[in-house]
């Protein structure tokens, strides 16, 4: 699977397409197939046609990423403050998170901060080879060893011949928790601008960079605030980290929560869905990144998966999303994952422009991308009409996808056409159009 800089697995290099298209197309993914000829999401033409003369409500977005740059000219102004904090050393308004101005970084330490990690995979499998590698039949292990030792076994499917060394614990030596260990909650830093912090501070800004500044490109939502909640370094992101940015974000506000990384193996699986369910109760909406390794993953589960670990329920306030391109030729990503049950909507995920670190803009690929396009509308929708549920709003996204009706070419089948509906359960590329449509007479009968 290709990467860039390794960082979530949920980028790719930039496309072809995103160095091809003229200039006037580097926001595509906001643009109308009846009008521009590309598989954008309508949102110019919901802006020009649908909100004029309305006057949207602020609504606070969590970026769970690798980071935000905070001083980005595009971005700096659509920030989340808590105003009940002051930065420094101090506690001000006890929630247990010095300093947490902006938001809260689960993979710092007193005197730094985790940027590079290994791969989970690569984590479980050294963890348990002494105990499982002379192993011969599933019979022979404990009951209550026996979810540790299936990890086990696909982590040992998953290694490569470069991991045959034991990977350093970078996390050890810099955050000084217990990783394994849920209750320990009080521990990171501040700091939102620790690398990779270019993957969010591009995801942040196709939520919500500034619309109409003239500067370098338009967020999808115009009434926005976005937290920076730190959890993934360049590799894998741990379990814990992952469940407590959910609870910091729905804690502290958040009403929608991106989530565009992603892994093959969650040891701490039970961590995440309480998270889940947490923000559930609380009425928060998780959108997913399907993944982009080109995989079913009805078949081989991508974690976070919305599918809960007893009866198999899927989460009712969570997205998870694939990436689309802009024209037939290219309407599915080659790498996006798919899944009949698992992945509800596609969305642009193909040479999406967007911030950059030090106040640069560029075009990147992944379903990094798609998961913020379908954020940013469900942040779009919840602005205009705030009385609508985070259930709600995952409904009216579902039922108002551009319908496929035409074969796409599966993504890894060497060239096999399917119908849409064989890859997501809608079959189909989100419309923000249609979306505050159904929102508007939807709002109206709440």
């Amino acid at each position: 699977m290709k990467r860039l800089t390794m960082v979530l697995g949920l980028l790719v290099p930039v496309l072809s397409f995103a160095q091809q298209q003229p200039q006037k197309n580097q926001n595509w993914h906001l643009l109308s197939k009846d009008t521009d000829k590309v598989y954008g999401t309508n949102v110019i033409k919901a802006y020009n046609e649908l909100l004029k003369g309305k006057t949207p409500v602020k609504v606070v977005v969590a970026v769970l990423d690798g980071g935000i740059d905070t001083l980005h000219e595009d971005l700096s102004a659509n920030l989340w403050r808590n105003a009940k904090e002051l930065p420094g050393d101090k506690d001000v308004d006890g929630n247990g998170y010095k300093g947490d101005t902006q938001g809260w970084n689960f993979i710092g330490g007193p005197t730094g901060q985790v940027t590079k990690e290994s791969t989970e995979y690569q984590r479980v499998y050294f963890k348990y080879k002494d105990q499982f590698a002379n192993v011969t039949d599933e019979k022979q292990v404990k009951k209550k060893d026996l979810q540790n030792y299936k990890w086990w076994i696909l982590s040992k499917s998953l290694l490569k011949k470069s991991d045959t060394i034991a990977p350093v614990d970078y996390r050890g030596q810099e955050v000084k928790d217990d990783y394994t260990n849920i209750k320990d909650r009080f521990y990171g830093n501040a700091n939102l601008m620790g690398d990779p912090y270019f993957h969010g501070t591009h995801v942040g800004g196709i939520i919500g960079a500034v619309r109409n500044n003239g500067k370098g490109m338009d967020g999808i939502a115009d009434a926005v605030k976005l937290m920076g909640v730190r959890v993934v370094p360049n590799g894998d992101e741990h379990d814990k980290d992952v469940a407590l940015g959910i609870r910091y974000a729905v804690d502290n506000g958040a009403q929608i929560i991106n989530m565009s990384f992603g892994k093959r193996i969650s040891p701490d699986r039970k961590m995440v869905e309480d998270a889940i369910r947490y923000a559930e109760k609380k009425g928060v909406l998780l959108v997913n990144a399907a993944g982009n390794e080109g995989m079913d993953i009805d078949i081989y589960p991508h974690y976070p998966t919305p599918f809960f670990i007893k009866g198999g329920k899927k989460a009712p306030n969570m997205i998870t999303v694939g990436a689309s391109g802009a024209t037939e030729a290219g309407l599915i990503a080659s790498f996006s994952n798919y899944g009949k049950q698992t992945v509800d909507v596609f969305a642009p995920g193909v040479g999406v422009y967007a911030t950059m670190p030090e106040n640069k803009y560029s075009p990147l690929s992944g379903t990094s991308m798609a998961t913020p396009v379908v954020a940013g509308i469900a942040a779009l929708i919840k602005s205009y009409y705030p009385t609508l549920t985070a259930k709600q709003i995952k409904h009216i996204i579902e039922q108002t996808v551009t319908k496929i009706d035409i074969p796409v070419t599966k993504p890894k089948s060497g060239g096999q056409k399917v119908a849409m509906t064989e890859l997501c359960k809608t079959g189909g590329i989100v419309n923000a159009y249609n979306a505050l449509l159904m929102a508007d007479n939807m709002s109206k009968k709440n």
